[in-house]
């Protein structure tokens, strides 16, 4: 850093696989949080099945999907 010059925060895309695994953690646990799961088990049919079914196995589809992805497409080998 040079001198006078003040530290920048930068926000970056995780790099490794540790992080992107954690992020999917992290989306898995607001997913299931109880208040988005009050706000999915409204009395709400999509196609006669009813919408909190649907957040439920959409959320767990999603989630392994995204780790799939994860795993698959890392290459740093972290």
């Amino acid at each position: 850093m040079r001198p006078g010059t003040s530290p920048r925060l930068r926000l970056t895309r995780p790099a490794g696989k540790r992080e992107r695994l954690i992020a999917a953690f992290l989306l898995g646990l607001a997913l299931f949080s109880p208040p988005l799961l009050n706000v999915a088990s409204r009395d709400y049919l999509v196609a006669g099945i009813p919408f909190l079914v649907l957040w439920l196995f959409g959320g767990w589809l999603a989630l392994i999907v995204i780790m799939a992805l994860v795993v698959e497409r890392s290459g740093d080998g972290d």
